[in-house]
């Protein structure tokens, strides 16, 4: 019988669901109080590392398949993961409409005049007139990715006529995108965007990508918006380009490191708007991660195998 560590929450239905499918459920206080042995559990529902690595590291262990609750999975142990030939799954889907929408709020935040007025709030100063008050048609965007978020934002971005590009590793066609151009040569497309955004996962190859040699290239470009992860972007090299006017704005959801230091420069420049890597959080994620879970344990008990977002170790997502 399969045993799987519950570090995400199951409801009792959820529950009940799962023992109907031949799976025992284990949860952390379990393995604690000795009932079941780490080198037990041969599927993993979530990570949390106090949890997890003793399950991972376990002497004889049968850990088989870890079903994540995030769709990136740059925090896990990959390469110790790989070499046990255990599967992750990620979820990936989930958080794109939630991340796509706070996409549009960064951007309605510095084209719909809300930047300006939140400047003058603290002067008492009402002034009608406002910096970069522009409709969305007038600007155009440049998605570096083209996986599920930044379709469903290209989406969002396209009912209202922004023209899209999208970056991804070959150049190949993505839905709702009007161009896509290799990650090696893109700068035909960022040289026509006004927004330029990064929804790339975190890996070895993106570490530092938005690095100053990137930033060189913009030529007063309105906005900068990462959701992707703060490893993918040299700060330094963020804030000289903002004081050198090569972009005007910058929104950061993701920052390097996490929590971001109180005494980072990022939080004194009053072109960046900061958010705590809260753009894919949603209500009710038991309840939107679950169908995942369970389409992926119908055809690992009967098959070993999964059916859904199951994560490329090698890349890295």
């Amino acid at each position: 019988m399969e045993q799987l560590l519950a570090i995400m929450p199951l409801s009792e239905e959820q529950r009940s669901t799962v023992r109907n499918m031949g799976v025992n459920i284990v949860t952390a206080d379990d393995i604690a109080r000795k009932q079941v042995a780490p080198d037990d559990i041969t599927i993993m529902y979530g990570w949390n590392a106090e949890i997890s690595l003793p399950v991972l590291k376990a002497p004889h262990s049968h850990l088989k398949w870890i079903q994540t609750f995030s769709a990136g999975v740059d925090y896990l142990p990959l390469s110790e993961i790989a070499q046990h030939h255990i599967v992750v799954t990620n979820a990936s889907g989930i958080h794109g409409p939630a991340i796509a929408q706070a996409i549009l709020g960064y951007i309605f935040y510095f084209t719909r005049g809300l930047w300006t007025a939140e400047q003058r709030r603290p002067q008492h100063f009402w002034e009608q007139s406002a910096d970069d008050l522009l409709v969305a048609d007038e600007t155009s965007a440049i998605i570096f990715s083209t996986g599920h978020i930044a379709v469903e934002t290209a989406r969002l971005l396209h009912q209202m006529n922004v023209h899209v590009a999208g970056v991804n590793r070959t150049g190949h066609p993505a839905d709702n995108f009007d161009e896509t151009y290799a990650i090696d040569d893109y700068q035909k497309g960022l040289a026509k965007a006004d927004i330029i955004i990064n929804v790339m996962p975190g890996t070895p190859a993106t570490t530092g990508f938005f690095n100053q040699q990137f930033f060189d290239q913009l030529d007063h470009k309105l906005l900068f918006i990462n959701v992707g992860r703060g490893s993918s972007v040299v700060n330094e090299a963020l804030l000289n380009a903002i004081k050198q006017g090569r972009v005007k704005y910058a929104a950061l959801d993701v920052v390097d490191p996490e929590p971001l230091p109180k005494d980072s420069p990022l939080w004194a420049n009053d072109h960046i708007l900061l958010t705590p890597h809260v753009s894919g959080v949603v209500d009710h994620l038991d309840t939107r991660l679950f169908p995942i879970l369970y389409d992926n344990l119908k055809t690992f008990v009967s098959t070993g195998l999964v059916s859904r977002n199951q994560v490329d170790l090698s890349a890295g997502y």
